[in-house]
């Protein structure tokens, strides 16, 4: 059993459900990106609701070289989790591969290959969706830089434009590219995308670690993006456990730090924590109001009540005073763009109903 016989089983998988035959480089990048920060949302109502109708009416086809950049990302991550699983006291001998799928699903899932070991398969539309977040956020904020890069009704379209991709995309749809970012910004967003993702990985990496899939059943969801796919449901107070081990591990990685560096980074890996949880949430939320499935619905705690256990065990282990006001912030300012992420949909939707 190796990691190159899990990494052979994932390109089948791949292959068999169709998304792609190989991951291979990029040799034709993604080209619809806007150039400059004021070509955000400059264009038309019509055109920029046009643009969101298309993608409900034609998503695109899987890209294998988008596809092999986020796998190159799991990649290099996932040796990070194991090394600060190992330094946090948990280990295990199974062999695992952090794998690029997609499951349509914000949070991974575990899928075992008998004989060879466990795939952790992370939805590729939610590594787009945590990306483009993130950048929206830090540009439309004031804390990141003064003056913001996004006005409130920019950065509003830019997240109906994340949310619309991740909803409708099958996975393989990435919003129009936002501005390549520099300096603080550039390096939040950096840091944040990779300790959110870090932790989805860690999280399933200790339901196989705490041996929760040897008590595990299968779950068969036919609503995924490729049709019906196989993960195993551990149960909601295996899913709390998890979130715990992955937070104990994530907040491990900073004991060496000192009280200025922990003062930095301490708030932002607990927002990163946090965010995963109100992405998840959030699209929940969306997708019950659209009449949207959402595959493996149920396999985990509802969101709200996964923040609320996360946030009861970060509050008496964090060791800055502000390490959940990061979070929170993100919070409010999730929850006050919803409601213009909705009026775009409804403009939309209208659109659609009368053409």
């Amino acid at each position: 059993m190796t990691v190159e016989d899990l990494r052979s089983r994932h390109v089948e998988l791949l292959r068999d459900r169709r998304v792609v035959d190989a991951l291979t480089p990029s040799t034709h990048p993604n080209t619809t990106r806007y150039h400059t920060w004021t070509q955000v949302a400059a264009e038309s109502r019509e055109a920029r609701l046009a643009r969101l109708a298309e993608v409900r009416a034609r998503p695109a086809p899987y890209r294998h070289g988008h596809l092999h950049d986020l796998q190159r990302t799991l990649d290099a991550l996932q040796p990070e989790v194991l090394h600060l699983a190992r330094s946090a006291g948990w280990t295990t001998g199974t062999p695992t591969l952090a794998a690029v799928f997609p499951t349509g699903a914000l949070d991974g899932i575990c899928v075992p290959v008998p004989g060879r070991g466990v795939l952790v398969l992370v939805n590729s539309g939610f590594l787009d969706l945590l990306a483009g977040v993130l950048k929206i956020m830090t540009c439309a904020l004031p804390n990141y830089g003064t003056p913001p890069l996004l006005s409130s009704e920019q950065a509003s379209y830019a997240l109906a434009e994340a949310f619309n991709a991740y909803l409708y995309g099958n996975g393989a749809v990435e919003p129009r590219v936002l501005p390549e970012l520099s300096g603080q910004r550039s390096a939040l967003v950096g840091l944040m995308v990779r300790r959110a993702t870090q932790f989805v990985v860690a999280h399933e990496m200790g339901h196989v670690m705490a041996g929760h899939l040897v008590h595990s059943r299968r779950w068969t969801d036919p609503t995924t993006p490729v049709g019906a796919l196989d993960a195993q449901s551990v149960g909601w107070p295996r899913e709390h456990e998890a979130d715990r081990i992955a937070a104990t591990i994530m907040l491990h990685s900073l004991d060496d730090l000192g009280p200025r560096q922990l003062d930095v980074h301490e708030p932002c890996l607990v927002g990163a924590l946090l965010l995963v949880l109100f992405l998840h949430e959030v699209t929940d939320r969306l997708a019950e109001e659209l009449g949207l499935a959402v595959p493996f619905a149920g396999s985990h705690p509802p969101p709200v009540r996964r923040i609320q256990a996360l946030v009861e065990h970060l509050t008496v282990r964090v060791r800055t005073p502000r390490a959940l006001d990061l979070a929170a912030d993100v919070a409010t300012w999730l929850e006050d763009q919803l409601t213009h992420v909705r009026d775009w949909f409804d403009q939309v939707d209208a659109l659609m109903a009368g053409s």
